[in-house]
């Protein structure tokens, strides 16, 4: 074997798969597995589960000769369906659900090619499948034992201290500490820590249109349409105006500082370290004479939140994960908005505050309904009403 192939490589052509496969440099690796054709729902789902812990690459398409030790092209027949077909199964079949990117490449047999389904790390891993957990060993995937389970789940939650703790530390920096409402922190740091990250906006002169721009485009037709009604709840992103500077970055906010009221407070910030803020001083409001929480507007928002992060990791160029916290303060005593509440009282929440933190890849910013279910789903569901909201936790096929 003249040459290697990288663990993160992926052809681009037939004619790049045949050359790597004719010179001997196609293997299965922990980060790569052949198949000659996709097999059933339940194995389908366990092969995708075993990348999820590092990531990897199934090609479908390439025939393994075992007494020879080679592999050769065995393209699949274009069938409708194909390329939703694994995405459904890693969404419906795993546990937590997988995301995962399917794409074709043309054979030069007409009607006929192979299928590239990348599994990107998951930031929930380990995943379930068939009432299981796997890896992946050598050449194949593995069921993983019980230890190494929870070893798995104790490393993903210790690596998430650090938006846990900025996330609490930007909390203690709320601007109406003493405030009546329910107020929204969302915090966001790249996973892998690039110096000088978001250079470009704090070295300009006024950021101002820069941040303006990217909250009227960066948040998606789809975010929008699913955000329905609630995406209009006061302070909009559309009210974001006014222009500053903070320690070590630029914001933009829905009212200046001189005349700041706690109902009126939206602020955007961004950081030359790669931090992104999102703060919302109402979250809920006084109506009928008990406290009613935005659930809608609060599902939207951190959609939204997560649309821009996507965008920003554009201009930046960076294709990594971001870890990503909320926390929802003066909770205690609320129940969730309904146009009927006041005739219908709702569950009232009885703690003070909620917080959750969650790893998002760069894949999953292009559809983030399940980042935001993470985020705040559990919330909405405490409240008795997630169900009103569904198209923004989720991204149907």
């Amino acid at each position: 074997m003249d040459r290697v192939l990288p663990p993160t490589w992926r052809p681009s052509s037939e004619a790049e798969l045949e050359a790597a496969l004719n010179e001997g440099a196609f293997t299965e690796t922990p980060k790569r597995e052949a198949k000659q054709q996709l097999r059933s729902s339940k194995d389908q789902a366990k092969d995708m589960a075993s990348f999820a812990i590092d990531g990897g690459l199934i090609v479908v398409g390439v025939r393994e000769i075992k007494t020879e030790g080679r592999f050769e092209l065995a393209p699949v027949e274009w069938v409708d369906q194909i390329l939703e077909t694994p995405a459904r199964i890693a969404a419906s079949s795993c546990d937590p659900p997988l995301q995962v990117s399917v794409d074709w490449l043309e054979s030069a047999l007409p009607g006929h090619g192979y299928l590239l389904i990348e599994v990107p790390a998951s930031p929930l891993a380990p995943h379930m499948a068939g009432g299981a957990y796997y890896g992946r060993g050598d050449r194949e995937k593995r069921r993983l034992p019980d230890a190494e389970v929870e070893r798995l789940i104790r490393a993903r939650d210790t690596s998430l201290d650090v938006v846990r703790t900025a996330l609490r530390e930007q909390v203690q920096k709320d601007p109406f500490p003493e405030g009546e409402l329910a107020h929204l922190h969302v915090v966001a740091l790249p996973s892998r820590r690039i110096p000088g990250m978001f250079k470009a906006w704090t070295a300009a002169e006024d950021a101002r249109p820069l941040l303006f721009d990217l909250v009227r485009d960066g948040i998606s037709a789809r975010t929008r349409e699913r955000g329905g009604e609630t995406a209009l709840v006061a302070p909009e992103f559309g009210d974001l105006w006014s222009g500053f500077r903070t320690a070590g970055g630029v914001g933009i906010a829905s009212q200046t500082s001189a005349q700041a009221r706690e109902q009126n407070d939206l602020r955007f910030i961004v950081r030359e370290r790669g931090e992104v803020f999102l703060y919302c001083g109402r979250s809920a409001d006084r109506r009928y004479g008990q406290h009613l929480i935005f659930d809608g507007a609060l599902a939207f928002r951190v959609r939204a939140f997560l649309d821009l992060l996507g965008s920003l990791s554009k201009e930046a160029g960076y294709g990594g994960s971001w870890d990503v916290g909320v926390a929802v303060t003066n909770l205690h005593g609320v129940s969730a908005w309904a146009d009927d509440r006041y005739l219908s009282p709702g569950v009232e929440y009885d703690a003070e505050r909620y917080e959750q933190v969650t790893r998002v890849p760069q894949l999953e910013l292009e559809k983030p309904g399940s980042a935001t279910d993470r985020l705040v789903g559990e919330l909405l569901r405490s409240l008795g009403n997630a169900s009103a909201h569904s198209e923004l936790l989720t991204d149907p096929e």
